[in-house]
């Protein structure tokens, strides 16, 4: 259903088996050869060209929406490094591995920690109205993890970098999610940070339309009711919740096990 693609030898993304002959009219600069395509260029430079020039294109024919003007890495999937950029709308079209950050906020109480839940705007492009964790954001060309958290906590949810500083990372979750005929390829960094009692979060950006302090208890009667989570954030509310063992009481361990699994790719 999707045809991969590389640059040289080195594989990036895929292409949905439906998309090839558009990308084939907009772009010279992929030929397809033994059941993969393939993207000239000689350096970082000249590639992110070719698929800056494709991406105006297929946007100009309607199968792509407007560029938003956030450069994200193209990397190679083995290694992470990145070998040219791509406007950030275009990453799932290509069925490119991307990178964001997470963070759960939580507050410390007698009765365990209870969540900072987002609620995303209702002008949202994309999951409008949906529950979100605190703090998410993609990793765009130039940032690390932690420079990206930094950044995204002051920009959705006004947390000073002296605070977002203390986050602690507690691993990484990877999944694949098709979309129609795009593919997203995430690999999500996940921080834990505890918030003082007194700390509300505030909408800044506009991108949340109010926070709210959960127990966990709620937390996780959300995930197993009808409430309309953002995927991949209910995928990071869950992982806390397995990790700080707030479902120890209602999954045996061996359910639990193969949860984490699954989230970890294990």
């Amino acid at each position: 259903m999707f045809v991969p693609w590389s640059i040289g030898a080195r594989a990036v993304g895929f292409v949905h088996r439906d998309r090839v002959r558009s990308l084939g009219r907009v772009s010279p600069a992929f030929t397809r050869a033994g059941g993969s395509l393939h993207l000239a260029g000689a350096d970082a430079a000249a590639r992110s060209r070719a698929l800056a020039e494709a991406v105006d294109r297929l946007g100009a024919i309607g199968a792509l929406r407007a560029p938003l003007g956030e450069p994200y890495p193209v990397l190679d999937r083995a290694t992470l490094e990145p070998l040219a950029t791509i406007d950030r709308v275009a990453v799932p079209w290509f069925g490119l591995l991307a990178r964001g950050v997470h963070l759960n906020g939580y507050v410390r109480t007698a009765n365990g920690p209870q969540l900072w839940i987002a609620r995303r705007a209702a002008g949202k492009r994309t999951f409008a109205g949906h529950l979100d964790n605190i703090v998410a954001g993609g990793q765009a060309h130039g940032y690390g993890a932690r420079q990206t958290l930094v950044k995204e906590c002051a920009e959705e949810a006004g947390i000073p970098a002296e605070l977002a500083d203390r986050a602690v990372p507690v691993g990484s979750i990877g999944y694949l999610q098709q979309d129609d005929a795009s593919l997203k390829v995430d690999l999500l960094a996940c921080f834990d940070l505890e918030l003082p009692a007194g700390f509300v979060p505030r909408p800044i950006d506009g991108e949340v339309e109010a926070f709210e302090l959960w127990p966990c208890d709620a937390v996780a009667a959300s995930l197993r009711g009808s409430d309309p989570w953002k995927p991949n954030c209910a995928l990071v509310a869950l992982d806390f919740l397995l990790r700080w063992g707030r479902l120890d009481g209602e999954l045996d361990a061996a359910v639990r096990h193969d949860l984490w699994c699954a989230l970890r790719g294990g």
